[in-house]
């Protein structure tokens, strides 16, 4: 091979060379501009309630934001959806961090009210803590109670005081982290309470209160609806037409309710037929009971129980006490046995 021939190849090869490792750099290079990754993560500052979401179901929630290498699907679109569709507030969620990537992608972190799903969710081009209600790809802002009217008598007292009927910060599940003020009533029963607010869940359709203790105004916060029970004032009642009802534990003796039942109507014949439409008759037919004294039945009691219950009511007068006995079911009423942790 002449000089001049080796020459031109040994050039040729050499502009190879570094041709092929001019590509490999470029790739490279341009592989590492195309990285996903986080530029910013911060807490969410927008008040707690406003950051209160549901799922739309067309992004899956993931355990760091979706595109980052290494993210995993902690629950899929399909169980999304089915949460976003629940009747239940359990499923509601709270946002609480969000994260943007290189990419212009938002992210938000968010936990269900049950504590059973946590992670990361696509939620548009925006920072969605600067405004919940434009919130958009994988969640929508949401209300989960709606107000409703006081009842006609704003003066209450508790039907069925002690652990099974708490007094809470926010009505139970409305919020996350909903936490108790008062765990034990007993002490309150036979109280005079004001309801000064009203609202209803918006997935369950159950009602709450907001009452203050009228001898201790520190007394106050949220009950379920079904555990108060109307007072009529003194001044109001008339021998002629109420009834002194009581409700007592066939086990432990407990008076389990204690209330003034006041006869509106004018088509009853007789105070036994008044006192039935709402104590029922003491055995199968209970009528109000559950509304009295929540989280107690006839059913259970012995045939001489029932037998003196349905005797009580019978001889009924008005100006007069009826007492009458039931026994706690195995389970508290639904909404009222809750636990926070």
């Amino acid at each position: 091979m002449n000089t001049k021939l080796r020459k031109t190849l040994l050039l040729s090869l050499t502009a190879f060379s570094m041709g092929t490792t001019a590509s490999v750099v470029t790739t490279q290079t341009a592989g590492a501009k195309s990285a996903v990754k986080v530029t910013i993560n911060q807490a969410a500052k927008a008040v707690a309630t406003d950051r209160n979401v549901v799922p739309t179901g067309s992004n899956a929630l993931y355990t760091k934001a979706g595109t980052l290498k290494g993210a995993k699907v902690v629950a899929s679109t399909t169980t999304l959806n089915k949460l976003k569709n629940s009747n239940s507030s359990k499923d509601y969620f709270r946002a609480y961090q969000v994260a943007k990537t290189n990419r212009g992608s938002w992210y938000a972190k968010v936990v269900s009210f049950d504590y059973k799903y946590r992670g990361w969710i696509y939620v548009g081009k925006s920072n969605p803590d600067s405004d919940w209600s434009k919130v958009s790809g994988g969640l929508a802002q949401t209300e989960t109670t709606s107000e409703i009217s006081l009842p006609d008598t704003k003066t209450v007292q508790l039907t069925n005081p002690g652990i099974q009927n708490a007094i809470w910060n926010s009505p139970y599940r409305s919020q996350y982290r909903a936490e108790k003020v008062v765990s034990d009533t007993e002490p309150y029963g036979g109280q005079d309470f004001t309801v000064t607010k009203a609202l209803e869940m918006k997935r369950e359709g159950t009602s709450y209160y907001y009452i203050v203790n009228n001898s201790n105004s520190k007394i106050q916060g949220w009950i379920y609806a079904g555990a108060v029970i109307e007072e009529v004032a003194t001044t109001d009642q008339n021998a002629n037409n109420i009834v002194y009802a009581k409700v007592v534990d066939a086990d432990s003796g407990y008076e389990a309710a204690n209330v003034v039942l006041t006869d509106t109507k004018t088509n009853l014949s007789s105070p036994a037929d008044f006192v039935t439409t709402e104590l029922g008759n003491g055995s199968s037919d209970e009528a109000k009971l559950g509304a009295y004294a929540p989280g107690y039945t006839y059913k259970t009691l012995t045939a001489s129980q029932q037998s003196t219950n349905y005797s009580a009511i019978a001889n009924s007068k008005y100006g007069s006490t009826v007492t009458v006995l039931a026994r706690r079911t195995t389970a508290a009423p639904a909404l009222q046995l809750h636990d926070t942790k």
